[in-house]
Formats: C-alpha cells, sequence, structure tokens
C-alpha cells in the first residue's frame, strides 16, 4: 500500500489537472499553478515547521531554474515550468530531481516516437541507413525526405501529461530508483 503523504497527493492531483488543460488546450493555466506552489510551500511549512518551508523553497527554486533553462523562446508560455516549479513546492529538491528525471526519459520518449511516426513507413530503411551510418562519411540523406521528420521536430509536444506521469513515478518509484543508484541513505 502507498502511503503518500499530503504534499504528494497534492502535487498528483495538480498535475493531472494540469494535464488535462494542456491536452485539451494545450495551456497550464496560472490559476492551477500559482496556487498549487502556494499550497506546496503552506502545506511543507505546516507538516514540516522551518526546516519543511526551506524544502519547499529550495524545490521551487530548483524546478524553475531547471525548466526555464532551456528556454524555446516565443514558442512557449511557461506554463510548464510554473507547473514544474509547483511540483519542486510540493515534493522539495531531491523528489523534485527524481521527477526531473522520469520526465526527462519520457519526453525523450515521446519525442522519438512523434519523430518515428513522421517518416513515411516506405522510407523506414532508408531512414535507419542513413542514422545508422552517421559519422561513418556516408551521405544517405539525398534518399530520405526529411521534410515529414523535419516538421514533427517543430511541433510542440504537450508537457502537461509528460510532467503528471513524471510526478507519479517520481513519487510511486523514489526510493527504488534512489536505491538503485546507489543512494542508499534515502528513506
Amino acid at each position: 500500500m502507498l502511503n503518500l503523504t499530503p504534499p504528494e497527493i497534492a502535487a498528483i492531483v495538480a498535475t493531472t489537472i494540469g494535464a488535462a488543460t494542456d491536452l485539451k488546450t494545450r495551456k497550464i493555466y496560472n490559476w492551477l499553478t500559482f496556487p498549487s506552489a502556494f499550497l506546496g510551500v503552506g502545506l511543507n511549512a505546516y507538516l514540516g515547521g522551518i526546516e519543511g518551508f526551506k524544502d519547499a523553497g529550495l524545490g521551487w527554486a530548483l524546478a524553475t531554474l531547471l525548466m526555464i533553462f532551456p528556454n524555446p523562446g516565443k514558442r512557449m508560455h511557461f506554463g510548464d515550468v510554473k507547473m514544474m516549479a509547483a511540483v519542486g513546492a510540493f515534493l522539495g529538491p531531491i523528489k523534485l530531481l527524481l521527477v526531473m528525471f522520469y520526465f526527462s526519459l519520457l519526453y525523450g520518449l515521446v519525442a522519438v516516437i512523434f519523430m518515428v511516426r513522421a517518416i513515411p513507413p516506405d522510407q523506414y530503411k532508408a531512414f535507419w541507413l542513413a542514422f545508422t551510418s552517421m559519422g561513418a562519411g556516408v551521405d544517405l540523406s539525398a534518399t530520405v525526405d526529411m521534410t515529414d521528420v523535419r516538421a514533427a521536430g517543430k511541433r510542440m509536444i504537450p508537457l502537461g501529461p509528460i510532467i503528471a506521469v513524471g510526478t507519479i513515478l517520481g513519487i510511486v518509484l523514489a526510493k527504488p530508483t534512489m536505491h538503485f543508484m546507489g543512494f542508499n541513505w534515502y528513506q
């Protein structure tokens, strides 16, 4: 049985709502992200005193820095940054890093799926040969139509669902992941 803390439950609920709005409208709204961050700080301060407050503040700041760093410019309105900052406020810096780990894995997987789905089926073999021969001095790019692949690379991927699943995995798999990575001090 899962023994989830109130901040963990709130993080899961907030990210699930954010995922739903992102899928429907392609936005994660401020009416969700800002109150969630304040709730995360407040809950942790209430449950853990000054240490809980510091942990929540550090989680919020770390998430903001990590998510704002790869700024793609005008293509993004930072709802995902604010949502991840709220997750940091709920979970603190250590669990936030676990959430970021799973978020990154999932984002990479989704991006690869988008790219592979963009390759016309009759071009799979030529694309695979071009991909595997990179760096070998073989230029097969003339045999591969990259138009659809380039278009897929410019498509925006809704990050809300990826943040939500990453949050759930980061919470549920925290202890086994940390122990697998050799951090046996983590309880």
